[in-house]
């Protein structure tokens, strides 16, 4: 919209104080001439310089949060890292009219069972989403033990199938360093997982996931980088919002195929998130939890604790890091300490240098 039409919306919002204006009416006064009137785009022939999103798809209509969207409309593209050629309108559409027509450009989306981007939780460092992904995450764990210490790193590609599913790919790999032994290292067990979405409660502010992995045995056992068997893990993901905190959850159980090769757990991981403002470019403190059992009677359970920080790179927030360790407070002590990074690019929402 360029200045004269938003002098004209300015002029009749001030003729109208009695009566607030729908989504479909703001819609139609400030949106439409260039996203046109059924959400697809403008049509050819404008002055427009960058292609427009299509709301009538829903991957693009639910993908983005409230307030990020609240935030473009108020301040302009620039806010977001987006082109200058979307306008600012917070000096004449009220809180309220935002809030009216983001939910209806939300509705060109006709499929309700697409999740909206408000249950998008920041990704932790130890617990995994419960939302469904387009993402790619190269990571890093290291951790010392006694008489160890290992290095390594995965590279996951996660790729949205439909409204609620996802499928996951985990190349790993590491290096072990034993005490008086020379390093010794390679490709881990790749996985294959895959995700479903079956809660998504907007208004609880709640979303729950089941899925399955399944590791294969693509690592050197002999060098400490694999389990030398199929394992399967079923797992169950949780999203929740309850007030300014964030609660996430992990449950799951490693079955693998040989129990002599490596040992059947269940492992329950949470992290309890502290948003520092609304955006998803805001930073994220968290303290993770992780407690670990062998289902094995002789071995005992491993408490770990620790914190970590999420830190986005980009306005738009779909690049970020973030950092965390764990300790073990109670139980046995699988290592001494482990150390937890990762570099994270939402590809589905723009270049990685879109900054």
């Amino acid at each position: 919209m360029n200045g004269w039409a938003r002098a004209a919306l300015a002029v009749l919002l001030a003729a109208l104080p009695a009566r607030a204006m729908t989504g479909a009416e703001l819609y139609a006064q400030a949106c439409a001439s260039c996203h046109g009137a059924d959400g697809r785009g403008a049509a050819a022939g404008t002055s427009l310089t960058v292609p427009l999103p299509d709301f009538t798809d829903c991957a693009t209509a639910t993908a983005e949060t409230t307030a990020n969207w609240a935030g473009l409309v108020r301040h302009g593209g620039r806010f977001l890292g987006l082109s200058a050629e979307m306008p600012a309108f917070g000096d004449v559409l009220t809180d309220a009219e935002i809030r009216a027509v983001i939910a209806y450009v939300r509705g060109f989306c006709r499929d309700p069972r697409w999740p909206i981007g408000d249950l998008e939780y920041r990704r932790a460092v130890f617990v995994e989403k419960a939302f469904p992904e387009d993402e790619i995450v190269l990571s890093y764990a290291g951790e010392a033990a006694r008489r160890a210490r290992t290095n390594g790193g995965e590279l996951a590609l996660e790729k949205r199938i439909g409204p609620r599913g996802w499928l996951e790919l985990d190349v790993p790999g590491a290096a072990v360093a034993a005490e008086g032994e020379r390093a010794r290292g390679g490709l881990g067990d790749a996985a294959l997982v895959y995700r479903q979405a079956l809660v998504v409660a907007p208004a609880w502010r709640s979303i729950g996931s089941a899925g399955v992995e399944v590791a294969l045995p693509t690592g050197n056992r002999r060098h400490g980088v694999g389990s030398g068997t199929f394992v399967v893990a079923p797992e169950l993901l949780s999203g929740h919002a309850l007030g300014p905190l964030v609660v996430q959850t992990q449950v799951l159980a490693e079955l693998p195929a040989d129990p002599a090769r490596a040992d059947r757990r269940m492992v329950y991981r949470a992290a309890l998130q502290w948003p520092l403002g609304p955006y998803k470019k805001d930073v994220v403190p968290a303290l993770e939890i992780e407690q670990s059992q062998a289902l094995a009677s002789d071995v005992h359970a491993a408490t770990l604790v620790g914190p970590s920080l999420y830190v986005p790179l980009s306005r738009r927030g779909h690049v970020a890091c973030a950092v965390g360790a764990l300790l073990p407070v109670a139980g046995t002590r699988p290592f001494d300490w482990q150390l937890g990074a990762f570099l994270l690019w939402e590809y589905s929402d723009g270049p990685f240098w879109a900054w």
